[in-house]
């Protein structure tokens, strides 16, 4: 049985990848920019899906991270015609600095204190990115960027943006699977459990805690790279605080504790934008209330759902939650 639903799974997995490479055969232009979206979102949940699920920290920094990489293309690239790939080699470190900077301080603090602190670090990018006129040019944002053309291919296009956008998500998914795999990511597993017993164990907690916040802060600095030349644009918007909200949603949605979570509430949370904000202006308040209620009857995201269905029952989460709430009345 074990072995028929692994076969079953490599097979669905297959169809699935088969369907996303060849998506600009069958697929309008915008329905490519929309999964276009769901990958830089996707490295973005990603990032935030790691910390929460692996090492139990639930950071508000990672749109800063996500903006910073943009504006380093911005300047460099759209302004000062830095050539590829060295103006993304040098975005990814200005990201690795400032993560270390910011890990170094907030990993001295654990569970509300870090919330908070990884909020007062995001407050303090988005404000200085708006009010700085000179070189961030403030809400203006710096405009104009467009993807480099290597080998004679035209990042340009569509399609050919698209499927180097969907290679490294393809990529970054498989190293973050490797490194949850790892003795690495045991160990942060030990440590968002009891990180008195793995520092008694000889782990150093602090050091683990630190490099897995600059594994998660590169995963968002290349969406941002990936989002900025899409969009062609980079502004405080991108790190504002309602965008640290939403992906922070995105990841409950799907399920935190799982490993596709991410992936999979970006996708929905991108497809209900596009879809109900065509039907009504007050989609914002229609998304909110299917949150609500997602968050209220799935906690575990909707990844749970297949997750009580291969367990055999066909007790629902919903379900199980209402009758966990009746026994504790009783």
């Amino acid at each position: 049985m074990i072995l028929w639903k692994d076969r079953r799974q490599l097979v669905l997995e297959a169809i699935a990848g088969g369907l996303l490479i060849l998506l600009p055969f069958y697929a309008g232009e915008y329905t490519v920019t929309t999964f276009v979206r769901i990958i830089y979102f996707g490295f973005l949940a990603l990032s935030v899906g790691m910390l929460i699920g692996q090492a139990g920290m639930i950071s508000l920094t990672q749109t800063a991270f996500f903006g910073l990489a943009g504006y380093v293309i911005g300047l460099l690239g759209a302004e000062r015609d830095m050539p590829f790939p060295w103006r993304d080699l040098v975005a990814i470190g200005a990201v690795l600095v400032m993560a270390l900077t910011f890990g170094l301080i907030a990993m001295r603090t654990h569970k509300i204190v870090f919330l908070m602190i990884t909020l007062a670090f995001g407050q303090i990018c988005w404000a200085f990115a708006q009010q700085n006129t000179s070189l961030l040019h403030g809400w203006a944002g710096i405009r104009g960027i467009r993807p480099p053309t290597i080998g004679g291919i035209n990042f340009n296009q569509t399609s050919n943006f698209y499927w180097a956008s969907l290679l490294i998500f393809a990529l970054g998914i498989f190293v973050l699977w490797l490194l949850a795999k790892s003795p690495f990511g045991l160990a942060l597993n030990g440590i968002r459990e009891n990180p008195r017993r793995m520092a008694a164990l000889g782990y150093p907690v602090y050091w683990i805690r630190v490099v897995a916040f600059l594994i998660a802060a590169v995963y968002a600095g290349v969406g941002g790279i990936l989002a900025t030349y899409n969009t062609g644009i980079i502004t405080p918007t991108t790190i504002h605080l309602s965008r640290t909200i939403w992906v922070l949603l995105m990841v409950i949605l799907g399920g935190a504790t799982y490993f596709w979570g991410p992936v999979v509430g970006t996708a929905i949370a991108v497809w209900l934008d596009v879809l109900i904000s065509q039907g009504t202006v007050r989609y914002n308040t229609v998304i909110g209330v299917i949150f609500v209620m997602i968050v209220l009857f799935l906690p575990e995201g909707v990844l749970s759902i297949a997750d009580s269905l291969g367990e055999g029952g066909s007790l629902s989460p919903l379900r199980r939650l209402l009758d966990r709430k009746i026994a504790d009345k009783r």
